[in-house]
């Protein structure tokens, strides 16, 4: 490590030290208990948390530009990796690994190239750091807001790497904010270590098609959609793999850090909160992401990004019910496809909903909506279009939809 270099860590230290003194003044809250595994694997074969998987899995022929995704702020500054000396105004209770396992599907990693102090004193230095910081001032090498004693970058990208390796057909949004003051070589080494060739490549900082579906990802044998905002890179490596904005995607975030209610307090402002309700108006509105912060899996706001299934259905009761059908309240059930029900019918051209003029069995449903003229037999795939099938049913309480699982039992695909 050059002197120089030694010099600025050490000056830092106490300047370090002063920022977790304050941060710990301001922190009077005590910590959340952060769930077990055992919690989080209950909840992945929930109800909530299966239908939540299907409903990732309807989507995927859908861009994503139309997919409603629930993600996490910061996923980083979690008490999960709570010292001492870092990350001491949290804004997740789980890990990296765990926030995915929950459902976290848009990830944001805030990378800084900051003073650190890990390892022995000669190999302190600067290096790339997962820190909570923005304030954009500089004392020495460190970045005011920073931690010396921060997580690498490296650790952080493993989580999600690993991740990723447990579950190949998973697609993910991984949103790098770019702090690295140009170090972007060093960045592109993480990615490509840790991720081994997962990222589908931009070819030219582009921001994200507006076409682009999760299956086009997976056919290009990838997982990661990767947006790095700071416009765009001069290292090639990173200009050809990284996206550098979201293009037609929208998102939302909230800010629950004591530091941003302090903030508020002073400037008669208020901090940004997302609660259940917002959750469900925002994907009703069209919106696409919304990243929460404190995301765990028994608050209600990952349930409240349901749209599609009602409470415990699909349940295939009787054990033959494979047909999806929506009900008055827009919500779906799974139902014996012999049944007769108007069938639910999209406009090839406009995508509006029509009804069509007789109810059948769920088979007949294509020969239904081709009755009406250009229309096809379809299924909503994200909550604005639910809720516009809801409004078009004019009264008809039942009407079939096309997704099913005939092929295999809880494996649903829709048209």
């Amino acid at each position: 490590m050059k002197m120089k270099g030694l010099i600025r860590a050490s000056g830092a230290i106490l300047t370090s030290l002063l920022l977790t003194q304050t941060a710990v003044a301001m922190s009077a809250k005590p910590a959340p208990q952060a769930a077990s595994v055992d919690a989080i694997t209950q909840f992945q074969t929930s109800w909530a948390g299966k239908a939540l998987e299907h409903q990732r899995k309807m989507d995927a022929d859908t861009p994503l530009a139309q997919n409603n995704i629930l993600g996490s702020h910061n996923t980083y500054n979690s008490e999960k990796y709570r010292n001492a000396t870092r990350y001491l105004d949290p804004q997740q209770k789980h890990s990296i690994y765990d926030q995915l396992r929950i459902g976290a599907r848009f990830i944001e990693l805030d990378a800084h190239w900051t003073a650190h102090t890990h390892g022995w004193p000669w190999e302190w230095g600067t290096d790339l750091l997962l820190c909570h910081s923005g304030i954009g001032v500089d004392v020495g090498d460190l970045h005011l807001g920073c931690s010396l004693t921060d997580r690498f970058v490296k650790d952080g990208v493993a989580e999600v790497g690993k991740w990723l390796n447990e579950n190949p057909n998973e697609v993910i949004i991984l949103y790098f904010e770019d702090h690295t003051d140009g170090r972007h070589q060093q960045l592109l080494n993480i990615i490509n270590d840790k991720l081994s060739g997962k990222v589908y490549a931009s070819n030219g900082c582009k921001t994200i098609p507006n076409t682009l579906t999760k299956n086009q990802v997976r056919a290009a044998g990838k997982q990661v959609v990767l947006w790095k905002d700071g416009g765009c890179s001069s290292n090639t490596g990173m200009k050809n793999l990284a996206f550098t904005g979201l293009g037609d995607i929208n998102r939302i975030w909230e800010d629950r850090t004591g530091v941003g209610a302090i903030g508020a307090f002073f400037t008669n402002g208020s901090v940004k909160r997302i609660e259940a309700n917002d959750v469900t108006q925002a994907f009703k509105n069209g919106g696409n992401i919304v990243n929460l912060d404190d995301l765990t899996h028994n608050d209600g706001r990952m349930a409240a990004g349901i749209w599609s299934w009602d409470v415990n259905e699909p349940n295939n009761w009787g054990g033959n019910q494979d047909c999806a059908v929506q009900w008055a309240n827009g919500r779906w059930d799974d139902a014996n496809c012999g049944n007769q029900h108007f069938f639910a019918c999209k406009h090839n051209q406009s995508n509006e909903w029509n009804i069509s003029t007789y109810s059948d069995v769920w088979s007949d449903g294509q020969n239904a909506c081709e009755i009406l003229g250009d229309y096809r037999f379809s299924a909503p795939k994200n909550s604005e279009e639910n809720e516009a099938l809801k409004d078009a049913k004019n009264g008809i309480s039942h009407v079939w939809i096309n997704a099913n699982d005939l092929s295999s039992e809880g494996n649903w695909v829709s048209q």
